[in-house]
């Protein structure tokens, strides 16, 4: 087992998953915020947040909640704590803010709409997680047009790149892009629906290097 350790603040049904793909591979330790929280919370330094979650390098926060994320970025300073996680976008908080907080504080913020947009970062100490976690990426097998076999070369954090892998195989080569943005949605994506939900940005990104995996195993 790695010796990165991962801290990841759970709310309602967010989290969960990600918490089960990480541990695979990391230490991982958890803690649960109450599901309601008020909209606007007039004493963030009185929100609970355990020491133990400032004991990890990364903290990971499906908080959704830009008052709980500051103060827990706010917190991390002088910690152990390198990288603060932001899935959510907007319900996070606002970005600029939280990136110039984390400047401020000595922490690096990731902030993205969905945890399968997390890029690849090059750290000496910790990047093994990013190479681990983060925008998937596929090496795909292929035999006579068919898919035989789909690696997971990097998964997005919530384990629906494992998923899309598995629903490929079998499947026809000009089909498996716009299924496996399919079956992102279906996974089920937590990510947020309607015509302008991220959940299609989710689905996009698979889609996208589906293709670009089948791309490279055509050119070789």
């Amino acid at each position: 087992m790695s010796e990165v350790r991962v801290a990841i603040v759970l709310r309602k049904k967010y989290g969960r998953r990600a918490a089960e793909q990480i541990a695979r591979k990391f230490e991982v330790v958890t803690f649960r915020l109450p599901d309601e929280l008020p909209e606007i919370i007039d004493e963030p330094e009185e929100i609970e947040l355990p020491d133990y979650i400032f004991d990890a390098d990364i903290i990971l926060s499906y908080a959704l909640h830009p008052d709980v994320n500051y103060e827990i970025i706010r917190r991390a300073e002088g910690t152990r704590v390198k990288y603060v996680i932001l899935p959510g976008g907007a319900k996070s908080g606002s970005r600029m803010q939280l990136k110039e907080l984390g400047e401020k504080h000595g922490v690096r913020v990731v902030w993205e709409d969905v945890c399968c947009a997390t890029p690849l970062i090059d750290d000496e100490e910790i990047g093994e997680f990013f190479r681990e976690f983060g925008m998937p990426e596929f090496e795909i097998v292929v035999e006579d047009g068919v898919i035989k076999d789909v690696i997971v070369k990097r998964a997005a954090i919530c384990g629906s790149t494992y998923f899309v892998a598995e629903k490929l195989k079998g499947m026809r080569v000009d089909e498996a892009p716009s299924k496996a943005g399919y079956f992102t949605q279906i996974y089920p994506c937590f990510a947020s629906r309607g015509i302008d939900g991220k959940i299609h940005r989710a689905a996009h990104i698979h889609k996208r290097q589906v293709e670009r995996a089948i791309g490279e195993r055509q050119e070789k």
